[in-house]
């Protein structure tokens, strides 16, 4: 899990709690500085890594470490002042998915994006094109 996080440059604290989370294994949480940002695994996130149809815990913490970079990335240039909740699930995914080197993953990462586009009322055809065009630009600033 500290391998994991640190080899996509999560910068902070990170923990484990052995307690079901329903926050779908993981949270990160901003400090007052990059070195008091915390990563929180949960136990629920090893149980998904477990089961082959679910994320892997890779997935996971690329997802929180999007989040991190969001908040704290100069590339990313305050993008977050123009994100609501639900987009920024989205773009921390995709972020996320840029991030991973495992192909199965990376879909997965934007399965999720998508998804979470969808469930906010976007036609699916939409959501795909746009999270591609979304997650072209990332992969050009990161």
């Amino acid at each position: 899990m500290t391998r994991i996080a640190r080899g996509l440059g999560f910068v902070g604290r990170i923990e484990y709690r052995h307690v079901l989370s329903r926050a779908g294994g993981a949270q990160f949480g901003l400090g007052p500085a990059p070195s008091s940002d915390l990563l929180v695994v949960y136990a629920d996130a090893f149980e998904r890594d477990a089961d082959p149809e679910d994320f892997a815990l890779e997935a996971i913490i690329a997802h929180e470490r999007g989040h991190q970079m969001l908040l704290r990335d100069p590339r990313l240039g305050g993008l977050m002042m123009h994100l609501s909740q639900g987009t920024e699930e989205i773009v921390a995914s995709l972020i996320g998915s840029v991030l991973v080197s495992d192909t199965g993953n990376r879909r997965t990462l934007v399965a999720k994006a998508i998804g979470e586009a969808v469930s906010r009322g976007v036609e699916a055809t939409h959501a795909a094109r746009l999270v591609g065009h979304v997650r072209s630009h990332l992969e050009k600033l990161l």
